[in-house]
C-alpha cells in the first residue's frame, strides 16, 4: 500500500513539473509575441518652412496639431530618425518654431532643407531609436548640439535669426541694413555748368513697420580747383528717405523711395584775397560755392541683391545719387 502510494506521488510530481514548465514557456511566448507585435507609433507629415543660419532653429508646419509648445518631438525621413527637438513656440496660423536638441543621423540631417516634408513623432521615439554608437558618432561629427542640456544656454528662439508672428509679413526679416556705396552726385564746375562728382556714401536703414523703412545717408567728397584754381571744396550730402520693400526675382528686393536731400559745400580760403591772384572775382567765387549747395525733394529706388545670408549688393538710382556698393542686415 505504501509502495503504491509512493509511486503515485512520484508520478504526480513529475506531471506537475512538466506542466509548470510548459505553462511558463507559454507565458513567455505570449509576452514575447506581444512585444514583437507592437504597432509602430503614428507619424504626422509636416513641411520645413525655414531653417536658421545656425541650423538650430526650424520653422515647420503644424497643420495636424500633432504637437504643442513644450513637447519633445523627433524628425524622421523615411521612418528613420534624423533629429530630436523641443517645440519652443506655436502659432494659430499652423506653424511652429522648434529648437534642435540632438542629431541622430548626420546623413539624414544634411538632407533637411526648406520646403522638405518630414515625419514628426511626438514624445517617446524609442521604437525608431538608432544604435547608440551611431547616434554618438553623428553628434561628435556634427559638433553643433550634443545634448538636451544645450537648451538651457543663453541662446533662445528670439535671439536666433528666425521668428514667427513678429516678422511673418516682412520681406526682409531683420530691422537694420547698413550699406556703403560709391556714387555719382550732380554738382557744378567753375563755369557754372553741370558736373558729376564721385562721392563715398554710408547708409543706415531701419524697418519701422513691415516693409516700410526710414533711411539716413551721409556722403562726402573733395573737389579740387573749385570754386577757383588752387582751392579745395568739401561737398557733403545728407539725405533722409522713406522706402518700401518689394520682392523681386533672383533673391532681390526693390525699394522705391522719396525723401529730402541737403547738399553742403565749404572751401577754406574762398572769398579771401590772394596776393598771388589779385584779379580773382571774390564775389563770383562765393557765388559758385553757394550755387553748389542745394536742398530739395528726391525720389528714386534702391535695389538689393542677396549674395549670402546677411549680405547684399546694393544699387541706387535716383535724383540724388547713382551708386553701387554692399549692404549688411542685422
Amino acid at each position: 500500500m505504501v509502495k503504491n502510494f509512493k509511486g503515485l506521488l512520484a508520478l504526480y510530481l513529475i506531471t506537475l513539473l512538466f506542466s509548470s514548465s510548459a505553462f511558463s514557456q507559454n507565458v513567455l511566448d505570449d509576452l514575447g509575441g506581444g512585444a514583437s507585435a507592437a504597432a509602430a507609433p503614428d507619424l504626422a507629415v509636416e513641411k520645413v518652412e525655414k531653417i536658421s543660419q545656425s541650423k538650430r532653429i526650424f520653422i515647420i508646419t503644424n497643420s495636424n496639431s500633432s504637437f504643442d509648445k513644450g513637447d519633445f518631438i523627433s524628425l524622421l525621413l523615411d521612418a528613420k530618425l534624423a533629429a530630436r527637438a523641443l517645440v519652443a513656440k506655436t502659432t494659430e496660423s499652423g506653424v511652429a518654431g522648434i529648437k534642435i536638441t540632438k542629431i541622430y543621423s548626420l546623413a539624414l540631417w544634411k538632407q533637411l532643407r526648406d520646403g522638405l516634408e518630414v515625419q514628426v513623432l511626438r514624445g517617446d521615439d524609442s521604437y525608431y531609436k538608432l544604435k547608440r554608437d551611431e547616434a554618438k558618432k553623428s553628434d561628435e561629427n556634427e559638433g553643433i548640439i550634443k545634448s538636451e542640456e544645450d537648451l538651457f544656454n543663453e541662446t533662445s528662439l528670439l535671439e536666433d535669426d528666425l521668428s514667427l508672428e513678429e516678422n511673418s509679413n516682412r520681406i526682409i526679416k531683420q530691422d537694420n541694413v547698413v550699406s556703403a556705396t560709391m556714387a555719382s552726385i550732380e554738382g557744378i564746375d567753375n563755369d557754372g555748368s553741370s558736373q558729376r562728382y564721385t562721392q563715398f556714401n554710408v547708409h543706415w536703414a531701419y524697418q519701422l513697420e513691415d516693409n516700410i523703412w526710414a533711411e539716413f545717408s551721409y556722403g562726402q567728397n573733395i573737389i579740387d580747383d573749385f570754386p577757383n584754381p588752387g582751392l579745395q571744396t568739401k561737398m557733403t550730402n545728407i539725405t533722409l528717405r522713406a522706402k518700401y520693400t518689394i520682392s523681386a526675382p533672383f533673391f532681390s528686393y526693390v525699394q522705391p523711395y522719396i525723401g529730402y536731400q541737403i547738399v553742403g559745400a565749404s572751401a577754406p580760403g574762398a572769398g579771401e584775397e590772394d596776393p598771388d591772384n589779385p584779379d580773382i572775382d571774390l564775389d563770383a567765387e562765393l557765388n559758385r560755392l553757394e550755387d553748389l549747395k542745394k536742398s530739395n525733394v528726391i525720389f528714386g529706388m534702391t535695389i538689393l541683391k542677396r549674395l549670402v545670408p546677411g549680405w547684399f549688393i546694393r544699387g541706387d538710382l535716383g535724383s540724388d545719387i547713382i551708386g553701387v556698393g554692399f549692404g549688411l542686415e542685422f
